[in-house]
């Protein structure tokens, strides 16, 4: 076998050009596939992080009953015990209370429902950066009696920062509710469905609306590393007794993953097809390559090399081919899909708009999972390997005579 290893090798190089050709065709087709599949992984774990920073989170404990609901009588108090096993588990990062409704809001002549959400300011921002969206006027402070305005819903009510606000509702068990608060700011979300609609307040101040002091419709839950999530669920589960329920950002989002999936879906379309182009241009160098080739194979038949043994020495050739077409693929997309993944592309102009119309931060990520690259070199290893069959079927039916012929 090393004698064979030592020929193939030296064979490769008796014409360079041609094993440049060829290992620049699989060079080419693992850049590719790398790059793209960085680019489009690193789209849904962009997607992901924005939606479970701005609502779900990673995990929420809720009531049973509050995710099809949405009604404060589905709410809890949380423990000490819960509080504390939270604050202390490894895996979590940040955490947050919430407290989740809906509300008539009126001015002096308009009226519109909303939805009001009761957070807590400082953790709030801590995990979803709300304070970015405060286009007019100022963030919610602990303890503010004020409330956050969605631009548009301040614009159909006729309404501006310091101008105050009526808020009639039902809150815990029924009760009646109604209250006037200054407005503090106004947020300027990407969605206009949501800048129509939404109401933030101080958790507690909303506890007090809602008159349900202490309880709480949901506890946001973030991890540092998405890789943990399944670990930190394993940790959390046992914190969810009774018609306390814990739920995964999976079971809060459905329509993100269904989104997720399509993409994907396509992103094997497209792959595939790219894979394609990559095989058939491989096959035709290949082709090329073994007609060169036909009056060195015949010489070496003629010589008394038996078509096994040539069999042997054009797939280490092959393999050797393979190796440094792929290596040298690896060798140039690994740092550039890191160095992307740690300075990702801001894009501006009608793109940027686009990113922030669907309520998405104008960048493009790219991702570094390994994955990510070893995936695309085993398909294009295999796919070469197959492919290269294609020259025992050329030796075996190679006529020496006829070869030899100049």
């Amino acid at each position: 076998m090393k004698t064979y290893l030592k020929i193939a090798w030296r064979n490769l190089w008796r014409n360079t050009r041609r094993t440049l050709i060829t290992a620049a065709s699989i060079f080419f087709g693992i850049f590719f596939a790398v790059l793209m599949s960085s680019m489009q992984q690193g789209s849904f774990e962009n997607m992901v992080d924005n939606m479970v920073r701005f609502y779900s989170g990673y995990f929420q404990f809720q009531e049973q009953g509050f995710k099809e609901n949405r009604s404060v009588n589905q709410s809890f108090i949380p423990e000490n015990e819960f509080t504390s096993a939270i604050s202390s588990n490894p895996f979590i990062t940040q955490s947050t209370s919430r407290i989740e409704s809906f509300a008539l809001a009126a001015s002096d002549n308009n009226s519109a429902g909303s939805l009001l959400f009761g957070i807590e300011p400082a953790n709030e921002e801590a995990i979803s950066g709300l304070s970015k969206w405060v286009k007019e006027g100022e963030f919610l402070t602990p303890g503010s009696k004020d409330v956050l305005l969605g631009k548009i819903l301040a614009q159909n009510l006729n309404l501006g920062v310091n101008d105050t606000i009526i808020l009639i509702g039902q809150g815990y068990h029924g009760v009646s509710t109604a209250g006037v608060y200054r407005i503090a700011g106004l947020l300027d979300f990407p969605l206009p469905a949501l800048s129509r609609q939404v109401i933030y307040m101080e958790i507690k101040n909303c506890q007090e609306y809602l008159d349900m002091p202490g309880r709480i419709t949901s506890t946001v839950i973030m991890v540092a590393n998405p890789d943990d999530v399944d670990k930190a669920e394993q940790s959390l589960s046992g914190l969810a007794k009774g018609d306390l329920k814990l739920y995964t950002w999976k079971e809060l989002q459905p329509e993100l993953i269904n989104l997720i999936e399509g993409k994907e879906a396509s992103g094997v379309v497209i792959k595939g097809l790219l894979f394609m182009i990559i095989g058939f241009g491989v096959w035709a160098t290949i082709i090329m390559l073994m007609n060169e080739r036909k009056r060195e194979l015949g010489v070496m038949i003629a010589l008394g090399m038996r078509k096994t043994k040539l069999f042997i020495v054009v797939l280490l050739e092959s393999f050797f081919i393979a190796l440094i077409g792929i290596a040298s693929g690896l060798a140039v997309s690994i740092p550039l899909s890191t160095y992307l993944n740690l300075n990702p592309i801001y894009v501006t102009g009608k793109m940027a708009e686009t990113y922030t119309s669907m309520g998405f931060e104008p960048v493009l990520k790219f991702s570094a999972q390994p994955e990510i690259f070893i995936n695309p070199s085993l398909v294009i290893f295999i796919m070469f390997a197959i492919i290269s069959l294609y020259q025992l079927v050329f030796i075996a039916k190679l006529n020496t005579v006829k070869a030899m012929r100049p």
